[in-house]
């Protein structure tokens, strides 16, 4: 029996049926990833540490049990990844950073642990920018090992900071993997990479375990292949967690999403941002999305946020908390450790956040007002569409600084006020993915994630392959 990349390619549900129904086995699946890995990972420098001795333990042990019939869910069996700053006990946790590059923990976080429970296959841990882009960075090669790369093409960067749980997917690599976002870091490779992306309510996912960058910000969420399988890994892993202070009850209807619109579902559309251009095409796969949603049963409507500091408070608030969560590596010089070039010549106290305590004060009051005014837009609308990064990836070397100086109003608020978001690819231009993103008030992730499975049940980017053949097209099976 040989297992190719109709298989590898798969989605969770699709595995997870066929793995219970005793058709699929969760040990020669794990041997088919990790020999794709082993041949294509070290061209993404998606992978930090690949934990095949685990992967194996777990498949076996996912295998034994439901041969007695003691099948745990829909995870059970199912190989993913991890971002690297998840904390597994025994395996090395490095941040993506240098200074942490032999850092071993000695504790689960409750998503990895959850994952465990679930008789998930732990792969490995993914590559990331280091320490989540929290003490700033300028290009793709700001990562421990090596810029992560986009099997769209491999001369451009996967994004940031989530760059190798987006490339992982993407390539086929895994079937899922947890990520994280504080402002983007969840869509922006999801966008580069072709990926579906989701950024839970903030406090959904437990943070226990995970590394800080905004303790006010920071989400976990999975990067999957559709919007049916972010739900189905949701689902097992949401709810509150005692030591996750910030931790809440799981969105309500998680088993009920379908691929369906909601009679009339309100979604505001909001346009492009002036800079820079999007790329060629990029207009008209958005304007083809839009109808996709409205032969759904959609009622869109051209709409803008209200008009208040977004990003000027989102980046107030990460660079106060960032410094406050790094405050050792600054203190110690560490940061010179760092792979960005930025860091190589910067003194301990340049660190030092030029906000005050009374600006990050007035900042948190500002948040509060806009966490009003956000409720009163959702009050007229059910759903936000917004276009997601529609611009060509960067090469890995390039500086983008430029690239991401554009207004992000729903990137800024949607994570100021913790709103939960899908980035889907809504087509392809010039054989690279361009991405548009759907926003839900809080707690909303069932409707949320309902709209993103009808519009990917209508079209076929979210099964689009990268050119990126192994050497193995099909693994046979031991």
């Amino acid at each position: 029996m040989a297992l190719g990349p109709d298989v590898l390619f798969a989605g969770v549900a699709t595995l997870s049926q066929r793995i219970r129904a005793r058709e699929l086995s969760p040990v020669e699946l794990t041997e088919a990833y990790l020999a794709r890995i082993a041949e294509l990972a070290p061209r993404l420098s998606c992978f930090v540490t690949v934990t095949a001795d685990r992967a194996r333990a777990d498949a076996k042990a996912a295998e034994a049990e439901i041969a007695q019939g003691r099948w745990r869910g829909p995870l059970h069996g199912i190989p993913y990844g991890l971002k690297d700053l998840v904390d597994t006990k025994g395996i090395r946790t490095t941040f993506g950073a240098a200074p942490y590059a032999d850092r071993v923990p000695d504790r689960d976080a409750t998503v990895a642990a959850r994952l465990a429970e679930a008789g998930a296959v732990l792969l490995g841990k993914l590559s990331m920018i280091e320490l989540a882009g929290g003490l700033g960075y300028h290009t793709g090669e700001a990562a421990l090992n090596g810029p992560c790369r986009t099997p769209w093409d491999l001369s451009r960067w996967a994004g940031g900071s989530s760059s190798g749980s987006a490339s992982a997917v993407a390539a086929g690599l895994v079937t899922f993997a947890i990520g994280s976002e504080t402002w983007g870091s969840i869509t922006c490779p999801s966008a580069f990479c072709g990926t579906t992306g989701l950024r839970p309510t903030y406090g959904v996912l437990s943070r226990y375990g995970a590394m800080a960058l905004s303790y006010t910000m920071d989400k976990l969420g999975p990067i999957a292949r559709s919007a049916e399988d972010c739900a189905i890994v949701l689902a097992a892993l949401a709810g509150a967690d005692p030591k996750d202070p910030s931790s809440i009850p799981p969105p309500p209807g998680l088993d009920r999403v379908r691929p369906e619109i909601a009679k009339g579902l309100r979604v505001a559309v909001l346009g492009f941002p002036a800079k820079p251009p999007v790329a060629a095409g990029a207009a008209d796969a958005y304007a083809r999305a839009q109808e996709v949603l409205r032969d759904a049963g959609a009622l869109l409507e051209p709409a803008t946020l209200p008009e208040l500091p977004f990003d000027a408070v989102a980046g107030l608030v990460v660079e106060a908390e960032g410094a406050t969560a790094f405050e050792d590596l600054i203190r110690t010089g560490r940061t010179k450790l760092l792979a960005d070039r930025s860091h190589r010549t910067k003194k301990p106290d340049e660190y030092v956040p030029t906000a005050s305590s009374a600006d990050y004060v007035r900042a948190m009051r500002v948040r509060g007002e806009m966490q009003r005014a956000l409720a009163a837009f959702f009050a007229r609308h059910d759903l936000v569409l917004a276009p997601n990064l529609p611009y060509p990836p960067p090469r890995v070397q390039e500086v983008f600084d430029e690239m991401f100086s554009f207004p992000d109003p729903i990137g800024a608020g949607g994570n100021l006020a913790g709103l939960p978001a899908v980035a889907l690819p809504m087509g392809f231009v010039g054989g690279l993915p361009v991405s548009m993103q759907l926003v839900a008030p809080p707690l909303e992730e069932a409707r949320l994630l309902s709209a993103a499975a009808s519009f990917q049940a209508r079209t076929p980017h979210h099964l689009a392959r990268p050119p990126l053949a192994a050497a193995t097209a099909a693994v046979t099976a031991r």
